[in-house]
């Protein structure tokens, strides 16, 4: 039997006149645990979050959510569920990045924020941009978190490097969705790696999840290294590394 869990946070909220920020506040939790537990992505959120969420609206756990049995309807393809999974990853990557970010960035932050929101009415406050992009970023299709998350990590304070971006040339074996790959590095860097493969656009999606069986640049160790696919072109994928190496 196939359960899905719908979440019921947001109709209790508006029932008591909570509004996300007050809630976030009350139970200590960042902003996007609030959001996403208002979500289908209840279903990520622990139990620690879950209690604190019930005793701050003063409801039981269980009135957070509904179980829905989805048995006789239609099935959810495999690339469906691995998507879902893999946009929590990416969102949960961005907005890491997002909350790490230096002063100095903050400025760049705010210009990509106007260029997404495209909107006659900028805004010019860097104190309030990290928040109005949580926002935004939630309502934004798998590609467009990805392409946002590349853009990010170029310039993130986050992911100075240790090593410059340089050329590596190396083969190697990679995984995704259990399948295995065999492809050949062209460049890395600490955060992340661009590998050459034949037909990228047919094979892999912005947000598949990666295992490489990579050779580190400077060690020259090998060791498996997660990862996820932010961006394809015709001769390869790019990867964002989950850790920096």
């Amino acid at each position: 039997m196939t359960i899905k869990i719908k979440s019921n946070v947001k109709e209790l909220m508006a029932r008591k006149e909570i509004k996300i920020p007050e809630l976030s506040k009350k139970t200590g939790l960042p902003h996007i645990a609030v959001v996403n537990a208002c979500s289908e992505k209840i279903e990520y959120s622990g139990l620690n979050i879950l209690s604190k969420i019930a005793f701050a609206m003063d409801v039981s756990i269980k009135e957070l959510f509904d179980e829905e049995n989805l048995s006789k309807k239609k099935p959810i393809s495999k690339k469906m569920t691995t998507g879902e999974t893999n946009i929590s990853s990416v969102t949960e990557q961005l907005i890491n990045i997002i909350m790490k970010m230096k002063t100095n960035d903050k400025d760049k932050l705010l210009e990509k924020y106007n260029e997404l929101k495209k909107s006659p009415s900028q805004i010019s406050d860097v104190s309030n941009v990290t928040t109005h992009l949580v926002d935004l970023i939630m309502t934004m299709s798998l590609e467009d978190r990805c392409q946002l998350l590349g853009d990010f990590i170029s310039y993130s304070g986050q992911t100075k490097r240790k090593f410059s971006r340089k050329e590596y040339f190396r083969p190697v074996p990679f995984t995704v969705n259990s399948k295995l790959y065999h492809g050949s590095t062209v460049n890395i860097s600490m955060g992340g790696v661009f590998i050459d493969i034949k037909d990228a656009k047919t094979q892999f999606a912005a947000g598949d999840t990666i295992k490489i069986n990579l050779e580190h640049p400077e060690t020259y160790q090998h060791s498996n290294v997660n990862g996820t696919i932010v961006r394809i072109t015709k001769s390869g994928i790019g990867v964002c590394f989950d850790e920096s190496l």
